[in-house]
Formats: structure tokens, C-alpha cells, sequence
């Protein structure tokens, strides 16, 4: 690291660095004492940086204690390890002598020089800018306490008596007496949905995990899409990571489902002044809408929490969604069998989701051999820790090929408001939820525009999918 201007070494303190580092490997329950006091960025020396940052990993995945010989071979296998300074310097880590209930103390030492750091770098970065006559005088000072603001909210590792049950009663009864008296302001993000908010009790909450499953066709990216319509009509913030569609067909099918002109003239571009005129309109709104886009293929699960931070951060983002956890790269040994990436990139967004203190939408394949069955917990493909991880699971279940129906089924095909578009009655099946009732939910998929929308809950009008299936078997 570099030196201060006026060539005095940035604080740091080396003794308690490796006591920590060494207490770490000797003791399993040492990184539960002070996770929640240092990060690895709280660390001087990069070597060390590299070291926590690789127990942390360990630590989340939890397949393997930590010692000097599960690390080293962590650190190998991540390319890491001279970037650790090495054997010689992690046996000299496991060697040292350790007082294990001072580690505390030590990681408090850490985190004081770190934020000493921290003011020093930003006391230098608003000097500087302060010499810059073209930084706004005032953007600068609010800028300049925005920055010691995070450093202030930074430094304060919690003591017990934070965890106290006082502390968060007030805010509890506050919430329900503003409830009582009508005064109270809903910070769920509504779906747009009528009887799926009612089932998350508002909307999806704070901090939630939430996963959308379905075969594949079924309309898992098409759902996502229409809560986004949904969520911007309402003013919310909204970050979108596709990793399946590039970002030009996911405006597409939004301006599709907004506009409620058919998907496929968007494409062609035969289209009539009055859809023109409803595309601009819908284009206007979505233009003036918080929503932003990432759209990189093979994203690294480090890539996609560093972005989600940034936008939260940066653009107050109030709900992610992320289609789909199938394509995110984990960051593991390739070696790693598939169901344990699945299963430490599903804890790293349930961490991610509640870190944000926003929810988190995870799109899911279930697996195909389900035929056309409802789809169960125990289909969620690849991992079966992401049906423990979710605070709400909902699967899509329909029938896609409507080519063949029998008159008793076309008689269930409904229109629109506008008596032009066919919806279809499809189930939103609410498996899983821990802050409110499971179920089914009715909803109507239009297919011409790609769009799932509230409809009357007459489960007379589902069009059931096995039910070719059971008629090949009795011919």
C-alpha cells in the first residue's frame, strides 16, 4: 500500500494481523467471534487479505474445517497460494503461539487501523477535490460527508448488548401501532399480483430470498418481466441481472407486455399507427423508470454481488431479480460438483439479500423428468439447499402447447379486456413461505405479448397438462 504524502506508514498492526489469521486456523469457532467485526478489506498486508478472504469462503461453504493443510489446498486449487505468501508463510501462521481469547481484541486493533486508513485516504481524496474548481463546492461537502458517513457506520462493531431484544420491541410495536391508526407506510414491494401480495402479506419483504421455478418454456423470465412492468407502474427502483437474454429482447418483451401490442409484430415491425402510438407510450414510461439492466453472460457470482452493491448503493435499488442461477459462475474448482457450486452461489444471494435489506427474485429450472406434473420442492434443479435457503418458492405451471386442444379446452381460453389477446389460466404454485400462507394462485398468461397478469381465481378455466398424457395412457 502506499505511502502518505508526507512519506509516514499508513497505521496498520502486523502483530494482529497473524494472531487473528493464526487463531483462525486453530480454533473452528474463532471466525463466528469476529466475522461481524473485520472484513478481509480491514486487513494492511495483501497476503493476509488473500488468507481471511479464503477462510471466509470456507467458512460459508462449510465442507471442510479450516487448518493449515484444507487451506493451503483451498489456495492452491483458487491459484492463490503465492499470493499467500506461500507454505513457509501459512505453517508460520499455524506455529505461532495465540492467545485465543484475546482474538477480539486483536480483530478490534485491526479494524481501528483500517478505518485510520480509511481517513486518511478520504481526508486526502477531499483535499484534493477541493483544489478541483470545477467539483460544485456543495456537491463536495455533501459528498465529503456521505464518505465519512460510511466510514463512521463501518467502524462500530456490535457488542451484545446491540443483540438486545429492547432495542428492536419499540420499532416492532411502533410498525404495529401505525398499522392500527392507518398511518402506515408499506416498504414491501408490491407485485401487482392481487392475491400474491395478499400471500406475502403486502408485497415481497425486505431482506427475502425469493425463488421462481418452472420448466423450461413454462414463462419463468416472462413472470419476472411482468412483476417488473408491475413494479415500475409503482415507482420502485428495480435492478434486472439476465444472464439468459441480452438486454434489446428483455426491453422488447417490456415494451411488449406494457404496451400490449403482440411480441412477435415488435420483431417484424408490421405494425398499425394505433400500436405505434401505444409503443411510445410504453416506451416513454419505461424510459422514465428506474430500471437498470445488466446483461453479461457467464457472470462470476463475485461480479454480480460487486454490481448489486454498486446499484443499491449508487441507484437506491429496491428489488433484484436474476434470471437464472443456473448460469452463474460460482468461482469454485471446476472440479467442484455441480449441486455444491449450485448450493454455495444459493447461500451467497440469501447473504447478498440480506446484507442489501432488499429482496432477492432468483429464477430456477425444475428438473425435466417432473413430465407435466405440478412441480415440487424436491424438483428445484441441481441443489437442494436453495429450497432451504428461500424465504419463498413458487413454481409456474401450465400447459405450452396449445396447438391441439379439445373443444373442452379451447372453452377455457379467455380474452382480454380488449376482447383481442387469449389468456390462459395457469397456476402460481406458492410452495414455500415463511412470512406468509402456501398455495395456489391463478393467474392469466397471455401469450402474444408475454404477460401474467391477475385473474379471477375460477379454477374451472385451468387447462390441465398431464391431460394428454392421461388420455395417451387410457387409448
Amino acid at each position: 500500500m502506499a505511502n502518505t504524502g508526507d512519506r509516514r506508514t499508513l497505521p496498520h498492526n502486523d502483530e494482529a494481523e497473524r494472531a487473528v489469521l493464526s487463531a483462525l486456523m486453530m480454533n473452528q469457532e474463532a471466525f463466528d467471534k469476529i466475522s461481524s467485526i473485520i472484513s478481509a478489506s480491514d486487513f494492511y498486508h495483501p497476503a493476509n487479505r488473500v488468507i481471511y478472504s479464503a477462510i471466509s469462503d470456507m467458512k460459508i461453504m462449510n465442507t471442510v474445517a479450516v487448518d493449515q493443510v484444507t487451506l493451503y489446498d483451498y489456495l492452491q486449487k483458487k491459484s492463490l497460494s503465492e499470493k499467500a505468501g506461500g507454505a513457509a508463510y501459512l505453517a508460520e501462521l499455524s506455529d505461532a503461539y495465540t492467545i485465543y481469547s484475546n482474538i477480539e481484541y486483536y480483530a478490534k486493533l485491526i479494524k481501528e487501523t483500517s478505518v485510520r486508513r480509511a481517513l486518511i485516504q478520504t481526508s486526502s481524496n477531499i483535499s484534493s477535490d477541493a483544489y478541483e474548481e470545477s467539483i460544485d463546492v456543495f456537491d463536495l461537502i455533501q459528498s465529503s460527508e456521505r464518505r465519512l458517513s460510511e466510514i463512521s457506520i463501518n467502524s462500530n462493531p456490535e457488542t451484545a448488548e446491540s443483540y438486545k431484544v429492547a432495542n428492536k420491541l419499540s420499532d416492532v410495536i411502533g410498525v404495529m401501532l401505525e398499522k392500527l391508526e392507518g398511518e402506515y407506510k408499506n416498504e414491501n414491494v408490491e407485485t401487482g399480483i392481487d392475491l400474491l401480495d395478499k400471500y406475502t402479506n403486502g408485497g415481497f419483504q425486505k431482506s427475502d430470498y425469493i425463488i421462481v421455478a418452472a420448466r423450461p418454456s413454462v414463462g419463468k423470465t416472462a413472470f419476472a418481466v411482468s412483476l417488473i412492468r408491475n413494479m415500475i407502474k409503482k415507482n420502485k427502483s428495480v435492478a434486472f441481472f439476465s444472464l439468459e437474454m441480452p438486454s434489446t429482447q428483455i426491453i422488447t418483451r417490456l415494451l411488449s407486455c406494457t404496451s400490449r401490442v403482440e411480441l412477435s409484430k415488435l420483431f417484424t415491425g408490421n405494425l398499425t399507427e394505433r400500436e405505434v402510438s401505444h409503443i411510445n407510450s410504453a416506451a416513454d414510461k419505461i424510459f422514465q423508470s428506474e430500471l437498470y439492466l445488466v446483461d453479461e453472460p457467464n457472470m462470476k457470482l463475485s461480479d454480480l454481488r460487486s454490481r448489486a452493491r454498486m446499484l443499491v448503493r449508487e441507484k437506491k435499488i429496491e428489488i433484484i431479480f436474476i434470471d437464472y442461477i443456473g448460469l452463474i459462475e460460482s468461482g469454485l474448482d471446476i472440479r467442484t460438483p455441480r449441486h455444491e457450486q449450485v448450493g454455495y452461489i444459493s447461500k451467497a444471494l440469501k447473504q447478498l439479500a440480506r446484507e442489501l435489506n432488499i429482496p432477492v427474485v432468483v429464477l430456477c429450472q425444475v428438473s425435466r423428468d417432473t413430465a407435466d406434473q405440478e412441480p415440487q420442492l424436491n424438483n428445484l434443479r441441481d441443489s437442494g439447499s436453495i429450497e432451504q435457503d428461500a424465504d419463498l418458492v413458487m413454481f409456474i405451471h401450465r400447459k405450452t402447447n396449445l396447438t391441439d386442444l379439445s373443444d373442452e379446452d379451447k372453452a377455457k381460453l379467455q380474452t382480454d379486456s380488449s376482447g383481442q389477446q387469449r389468456v390462459q389460466y395457469s397456476k402460481l404454485l406458492v410452495a414455500k413461505n415463511r412470512n406468509g400462507k402456501t398455495g395456489t394462485i391463478y393467474v392469466g398468461y397471455i401469450g402474444d405479448i408475454t404477460s401474467f397478469e391477475t385473474v379471477a381465481q375460477d379454477k374451472s378455466l385451468f387447462i390441465e397438462p398431464s391431460r394428454d398424457q392421461m388420455n395417451k395412457k387410457k387409448n
